[in-house]
């Protein structure tokens, strides 16, 4: 039997773990049901992750990589903060339609963080880190000369908990139509809300300004 690569053999113990709690819930993803759906040995699954949290956690990793892999320039707003943002909670909401069990199992696994006892105690923050990292920077790269940088990080937040509502909608009632519909709705109030920002210290620059002259 061919040698499986360690990183190729990491990604099929994730996906097996998605399938499996997708299929019977997070109390009954055992790491033996995972590690039969990856047709590994137990034993290679706890060389790769040596915690249930460890390949739990890997789900998120993996989920932010492919979202945002090879997207970087595309997501960029090109100096315009809202078009950055906008473009964010499309792409997000587009990848989490084409992968329905991701989309259903990361609630399973943010819950079931909430809730278990462990010493890792920002298991479910370093969750959000996950997501929120790579859209502060996205968004960061995107500030336009006009835009307030210290809106850069909250708009992250505000953003992925829009990502997050519109896909627990979804998975509930998975209807793509509406779904596309509520995600322009969401890029017009996210317009509306960076052009506000934007009116408020352009006021406060002509102020500033007109008591100098």
């Amino acid at each position: 039997m061919a040698r499986v690569p360690a990183q190729q053999r990491r990604q099929d113990f994730i996906e097996a773990a998605v399938r499996v709690i997708a299929e019977v819930g997070i109390d009954g993803a055992t790491t033996r049901k995972i590690a039969e759906a990856a047709d590994a040995p137990l034993a290679t699954l706890h060389y790769c992750f040596h915690t249930k949290e460890q390949l739990f956690f890997s789900v998120f990793e993996h989920m932010s990589v492919d979202i945002l892999e090879g997207q970087t320039e595309a997501l960029g707003g090109h100096g315009d903060l809202a078009v950055a943002a906008a473009r964010i909670v499309r792409t997000t909401l587009e990848w989490s339609t084409q992968h329905p069990n991701y989309s259903r199992v990361q609630f399973d696994l943010l819950l079931w963080g909430l809730r278990r006892e462990s010493k890792d105690e920002q298991w479910a923050e370093r969750v959000y880190g996950v997501f929120t990292d790579p859209y502060v920077r996205i968004l960061r790269e995107s500030v336009g000369p006009n835009d307030d940088p210290a809106l850069v990080e909250p708009l992250a937040r505000v953003v992925l908990s829009i990502i997050d509502g519109l896909t627990l909608q979804w998975v509930s009632n998975p209807d793509t139509v509406r779904l596309q519909g509520d995600v322009e709705l969401a890029a017009t109030m996210i317009s509306t809300y960076v052009s506000a920002s934007r009116g408020a210290a352009q006021s406060v620059a002509a102020q500033a300004r007109a008591a100098a002259s």
